[in-house]
C-alpha cells in the first residue's frame, strides 16, 4: 500500500481552542501523525512518499475563493492589525438569513468560521495546503493505477464545506480528491466512518448526481455537528438519494455499528461508482477521549476487510482519531483489512 505524507503537516501547531469560553487543548497535536508512521513503519504497510505541489486550482474546484483567500491571509493581516501574534479566532457570526460578505477583517473571521476549534496559526495555512496536496496526489496515483493508497491527512477535513470550515477542518481533503477523480464524468463514493458527521462533505455534494456520500456517525442531535447529519438529509435535486446518514446512540457497540456498516455498504454498492473514498476517522475507538462509540482495533480490521469486498479502488482520507497511543495500530489494523495484508499483533 501506498502512503502519501508530508512533515510539513506537523507544523500546525494549535496552542489552544476556545470551547466553553475557556481555552482549552487541541486533541489534534502532531503527534497524531507520529503515531501512525510509526505503526506503519513497524508493520511494513509499504511506502511513505510525499506529494508533489499540486497549485490551487484542484482546491478552486471544491472550496469559494475568499474562503481560500481568508485561508491564506488571516494569520498575517491579524498581525499586521494587531502587531502581535495571535491566532486567529472569530469574535462575531452571522445570523440565518444575513450572510452577506462583509469587507473588514473583523467580520471575515465569522463569515467563514463555524466554531472556534480551527484557529489560525503561523504555520496552519502551509500545513492545510499539504494535507490537500496529500489527497490530491492519492487520487493522481489512483489514476494512475494503484488499487489503494492511504492519505495521511493532517488537518482533517471533513468538516469543511464549499465555503466554511470548522471542527480541526480548514480545507476539505477527500471532497478535494472526489473532484479530481470525477473529472471525467465517473462516479465517486465517499464513506465516512468518523465518529462525527462530516457536514462539509455533505454540503459539497448535496446537489450532485455523480457523486455519493454515506455516513456512519454518532447522532448529531446529541453532539458536533449539531446541525446536520440526520437520517432525513438525502439529497436536493440532481443529487437526491446519493446522500445517506446512519446515526447512532452514544455507547454504540462494536455489533450494530458493524451491522449498521453492512447496510450502508448495500447502498453504496447500488451507485455502482467507479473510485472509492474513505474519510477513516478513528474516533470511533473505545479509548478516544472525545467518542463514546466501542470499536476496538480488532473492529477496525473488520471494517477494513469489510470495505475490501466492495473491490473497488479505494483512496482512504485520514480525518479523526485522537486515542494517541493506540491511534497507529488501529489505523494499521484498518489498512491492514483493507489492504489485505496479514494481520498479526
Amino acid at each position: 500500500m501506498l502512503t502519501i505524507y508530508s512533515p510539513v503537516q506537523r507544523t500546525h501547531q494549535p496552542a489552544y481552542v476556545v470551547k466553553q469560553g475557556e481555552r482549552s487543548a487541541s486533541f489534534d497535536v502532531p503527534e497524531r501523525v507520529d503515531s501512525i508512521l510509526a505503526a506503519l513503519n513497524k508493520q511494513e504497510l509499504g511506502p511513505v512518499i510525499a506529494p508533489d505541489d499540486a497549485g490551487l486550482e484542484p482546491i478552486r474546484a471544491v472550496h469559494d475563493t475568499g474562503m481560500i483567500e481568508y485561508l491564506m491571509t488571516a494569520y498575517e493581516r491579524q498581525n499586521a492589525e494587531a502587531g502581535v501574534s495571535t491566532p486567529v479566532f472569530p469574535t462575531f457570526f452571522p445570523p440565518p438569513g444575513q450572510r452577506r460578505h462583509p469587507g473588514c477583517f473583523e467580520g471575515q473571521k465569522g463569515f467563514y468560521c463555524t466554531n472556534m476549534g480551527v484557529p489560525i496559526n503561523e504555520d496552519t495555512w502551509k500545513a492545510t495546503l499539504a494535507s490537500a496536496h496529500c489527497a490530491i496526489a492519492g487520487a493522481r496515483h489512483m489514476q494512475s493505477g494503484e488499487s489503494c493508497v492511504y492519505a495521511l491527512c493532517r488537518p482533517p477535513g471533513h468538516h469543511a464545506g464549499p465555503d466554511f470550515f470548522g471542527g480541526y477542518c480548514y480545507l476539505n481533503n477527500a471532497a478535494i480528491a472526489a473532484q479530481v477523480l470525477r473529472e471525467n464524468g465517473e462516479r465517486v463514493a465517499i464513506l465516512d466512518i468518523d465518529y462525527h458527521h462530516g457536514n462539509g462533505t455533505q454540503a459539497i455534494f448535496y446537489a450532485e448526481s455523480g457523486a455519493w456520500y454515506g455516513s456512519l456517525h454518532i447522532d448529531p442531535g446529541t453532539d458536533y455537528p449539531f446541525f446536520a447529519g440526520y437520517a432525513d438529509e438525502v439529497g436536493i435535486g440532481a443529487g437526491e438519494g446519493t446522500n445517506w446518514n446512519v446515526p447512532l446512540s452514544p455507547g454504540t457497540g462494536q455489533g450494530r455499528y458493524l451491522s449498521a456498516l453492512k447496510t450502508l455498504l448495500v447502498r453504496l454498492t447500488a451507485f455502482n461508482p467507479q473510485w472509492l473514498i474513505v474519510s477513516a476517522g478513528f474516533d470511533t475507538y473505545i479509548g478516544d477521549p472525545i467518542g463514546t462509540f466501542q470499536l476496538t482495533t480488532a473492529g477496525f480490521n473488520k471494517v477494513g476487510r469489510r470495505i475490501r469486498t466492495l473491490n473497488i479502488p479505494t483512496l482512504v482520507v485520514q480525518e479523526g482519531g485522537y486515542c494517541i497511543p493506540d491511534l497507529g495500530r488501529n489505523v494499521a489494523a484498518f489498512l491492514k483489512g483493507l489492504a489485505d495484508f496479514k494481520q498479526s499483533d
